[in-house]
Formats: C-alpha cells, structure tokens, sequence
C-alpha cells in the first residue's frame, strides 16, 4: 500500500528450494505462483557430445578429442552447479552470468534454459524469462514444469489468455503436481475470476489438504466473494505463511471469541501493514464492550489515530515491552473468532471510528473562489504490484477552476510536482506529515481524497471522508468484484481498471464525475 505518513516496510524474498519453489507470499496478499528449478542437468542436448561411454583407442587423435570433449562436459557442468548454488542461495545475479556462460558454452540444455527463466523472472526481466522458457520448451516440450512457469512468467506479464494456454499444457502433461493447479488457479484469480480459482485451488487441494499457499488463496477468494464466513476461517491459514509476521506469545491462552472477558485485559496483537490496521481497527469496539481493559499493539506511525478509537485502554508500540494481559488475539483475527457476517460488517461500518488526534491544527489558504479542496495520493509500493497511477492522468482535473488540490505524497514521488512544473496546481504536503495523525488532520480538512489502493484510502476511509479510489485490474480481496461502493468505507467509490495496466477508463469516469460534483459544488455557493 501507499506510504501516508511513513515509509512502508520492505519484505525480503524468499530464496529458491531444491526443486521446488522461489516464491514469496505476502499475509494481506495473496501468493505468488511457485515455479520449478532443475537441481541436475547434463551437459548434453540435440547435436551434443555424448554424455558418456568409452572412447576406443583408433589413434591419438580421437583419444585428445575425447578428452576435450570430456573437459568441456565437465566445464559446462560446473557452470550449471555454480549457478544452481547461486540461484538457490538468493544470488540471482550470479545465477543468471553462471547459466547463461553454460548455454554460451552449449545451448542444448533444457534444464538450463528453464532455471534461467525462473531466474530472470525474480528479476522482473520477464521478456527474456519469456524467450528462455521457449527455448527449454524446443528442446524438451514434454517437461510439464517448465510450461508452468511459463505461464507463471506470462501471467506476471498480465498475458492472462496465454498463461492459461501454457498452464493447460501443464496440466494435460502432469495433473498430479499441486503446484500446476494451483498456478493456474492463480490466473483465474487475477483475471477476477474466483470460481475459477477456487475449483484450481480446491483440486490443488485434493492433492495435498496442507498446502499452505492453496488455502490462503481459496480464503481470499471466498473474501473477495463476500462468502465470510469460511473467508475468514481461512484467512487464519496467514499464520503459517513463510514471512508471517505473528510472533509465538505463550504467556497468556489466546481468546477464542467465546470465552467470558468480563474484567479481563485482552492485548490486541499488531500485525501486517498500515492500512490493514487501520481497516481492522473498527472492530476494536466491540471487545471493548466484553472486556475489562483492550491493550492495543500497532506501529509507531500509527500511534496517533489509534488513541483516538473507541475502547482502546492502552496503547503499546510494537517491539515495545507489553504491558500484563490475561489473554491476546491478532487484530486481524477478530472477525473470525467474532463471527463478522456481511450484515454486521455493514452495521460495523456505517460510521467513522477514527478522528484526528486532540491538539492537531490545520491551517489551509486556498486561492479565492474554491469550493472544493482535494487531497491527492498517485503513487504507492512496487510490490507485489505498483498499483500507482501516473499523475499525468490526472491533469485534465488538476486544471479545474474553483478546486484546490493537496498532495499526501511523502516518499519520493513527491518530485513528479517539480518534474511536471504542477506545483501552482497542487500543494505539497509532505513536510507537514509526519505520522497518521498528521495526515488525519489534514484529511478532515479535505472535500475529497482521490487515491489509489493504499493506506490513506483506508485512513480517509477511517475519517469518514469522501474517498474516490483507483483500482487495478486484479482485484484485492478487499474490493470484491464488479462494485463501485465498498461494504467498508461508506463514504468510498471505487473507479477500476477495465483492463490491465490501462487507467483510461476509470480515470475518465473518475474525470466526468469530478466535473459533475465540481459543478454542483458552484452551484450551491452561488445559492448561499
């Protein structure tokens, strides 16, 4: 999600298993697709030397040629395995210049070629992954893996039709990897198409009911779905995830949602990124009412706005010492050990549970004749997609008469103001937030907030304020499917990509709406 008030924390990838996945999976997201790495390859292929056998003894000549041939086998050999041991080690670099002098040396080796893919993929260099995959594919076509990463590597590219050509290929050759179904399972959850996935994920599953990965995306699916309740009966499988982030606590029984809290301090554990905190926060209320004290763990940044939610007793930053407690759950845990049905998330949501800190001012000068002030956030984190929408997109409203607009940027994206000479239609905030408080306040002040998918859309949200969201394409749980309203954030519009990496419809929705609301707002001054 966007950075609002601070910068956001970077997840380390995962380094690559012995034949079987370089993968990384993200608790508030769902998982990426696992491909296959070769750990043996011979130095042998079409139109190579043989792998083996005695050489007879005709002359002296062909027994100099054998062994160069020898040489050169065990050369190429030691290539690949310096460059397995690199891949496998999280040197991807290194792996890439080791497999590539090995296919330099000779190209005839499948395995190679595959393991280069994956590698090159990691490293985002998805065209050339793309190429590599081929050319495994023209030496070995029967190899089923390789056509799965393929897919893997065309979906990440969004060539979502032909992912599913190559995963089917997969499929057709070896149905009785988890890992081919559940890959293609992903595509379908990309392309939205949760029915889809959840029959891929379910089959995945059939093979092996533990895998980890399967059952938190068949969770996410049931979510985006509005199925809530074995939504968030899976949404628990995030504890066994590689990077989960909820530490062991084994001082204290973890609270079921049915055991009495009458007179008992319940610590509410922190976990995952800004802006699940703050979407999650609105369900601290309702233990309040069945505890003694609620003991709140959140990030530093976050410390500010969750002083202001009701119920809260105490606050503790996280990695701070905890204050005594008689029992503990993970905030994003309530719903599930609560029951959150739709309807109740509705009648949860239907007000504001967050409001700027005591003692937070905000003083704005916008020019004569506005009647609007809009705050602007553009661009957020990379992973595990950029879900920024240039701010060129945004000009045709940036030049609207009688609006103000505010940037919430506080990361480097700030200089695309300076970069695109629109600091006379935009105010930059940025030296003036220093954590969610800050941003909290400046937000009430605002008419409306357009943002993408990040953690002020929450905040603004949170607040009560007018939030118009930009959306990608693929869907996060959260958003559900085909909605312009959001059952979290009433105040909340929705404007989605009707294709991949293609912002001109919503932002042209997004447009015509703002002339209309722009319009209206004149209008009633000029009543007044």
């Amino acid at each position: 999600m966007a950075k609002s008030a601070t910068t956001t924390k970077k997840r380390s990838g995962k380094k690559g298993g012995k034949s079987a996945s370089v993968k990384k999976a993200t608790p508030s997201g769902a998982s990426v697709p696992h491909p296959e790495i070769a750990t043996a390859s011979k130095a042998t292929g079409k139109g190579s030397p043989s792998p083996g056998g005695d050489v007879a003894p005709e002359s002296q000549a062909n027994m100099a040629d054998a062994a160069q041939v020898a040489q050169k086998r065990r050369v190429i050999n030691d290539l690949f395995q310096r460059g397995l041991a690199a891949h496998q080690a999280g040197q991807i670099d290194d792996a890439i210049r080791l497999y590539s002098a090995s296919l330099r040396q000779n190209p005839q080796q499948p395995d190679v070629w595959n393991n280069l893919g994956v590698a090159l993929r990691r490293s985002k260099k998805f065209e050339a992954a793309l190429m590599a995959y081929r050319r495994a594919a023209e030496l070995r076509p029967e190899n089923a893996g390789l056509w799965s990463n393929m897919g893997n590597c065309l979906r990440e590219m969004m060539r979502f039709d032909e992912a599913i050509v190559a995963h089917k290929k997969a499929l057709e050759l070896d149905d009785s990897i988890k890992s081919h179904t559940f890959n293609m399972g992903l595509v379908y959850r990309d392309l939205n198409r949760f029915e889809d996935a959840l029959r891929h994920f379910d089959q995945a599953l059939a093979i092996d009911p533990d895998y980890v990965d399967a059952n938190w995306d068949k969770a996410l699916a049931h979510l985006a779905l509005g199925n809530y309740a074995d939504g968030w009966a899976g949404y628990e499988t995030r504890r066994k995830l590689a990077d989960n982030p909820i530490r062991p606590l084994d001082t204290a029984p973890e609270w079921d949602g049915k055991t009495d809290l009458r007179g008992k301090r319940i610590l509410l554990r922190a976990e995952q990124g800004f802006g699940d905190m703050i979407q999650f926060a609105r369900f601290v209320p309702l233990v309040a009412r069945k505890a003694g004290h609620v003991i709140l763990e959140c990030r530093k940044e976050l410390l500010p706005i969750m002083r202001t939610v009701a119920g809260v007793g105490t606050l503790v930053e996280k990695g701070r010492p905890l204050p005594e407690f008689d029992v503990h759950v993970p905030l994003l845990s309530l719903p599930h050990v609560m029951g959150i049905g739709g309807d109740a998330l509705l009648k949860i949501s239907a007000d504001p549970y967050l409001t700027p800190p005591p003692g937070k001012h905000v003083r704005l000068a916008p020019t004569p004749g506005t009647v609007l002030k809009v705050g602007l956030i553009w661009a957020g984190k990379l992973n595990p997609r950029d879900r920024s929408c240039p701010i060129e997109m945004l000009l045709p409203i940036l030049s609207a008469k009688g609006a103000a607009f505010y940037s919430f940027q506080i990361d480097d994206r700030r200089a695309d103001l300076d970069k695109l000479g629109l600091n006379a239609f935009v105010t930059d905030l940025g030296d003036h937030i220093h954590d969610f408080g800050d941003s909290a306040a400046l937000m009430k002040a605002m008419d409306l907030v357009i943002s993408i998918d990040s953690s002020p859309a929450h905040l603004a949200g949170a607040l009560g304020v007018p939030v118009w969201m930009l959306q990608l394409f693929t869907t996060d749980w959260r958003w559900m499917v085909d909605r312009s309203d959001s059952p979290w954030y009433p105040t909340m519009r929705i404007y989605r990509q009707q294709a991949p990496a293609d912002w001109s419809v919503p932002v042209k929705k997004l447009s015509g709406d703002f002339a209309t609301l722009l319009q209206a707002r004149q209008r009633d001054e000029m009543t007044v």
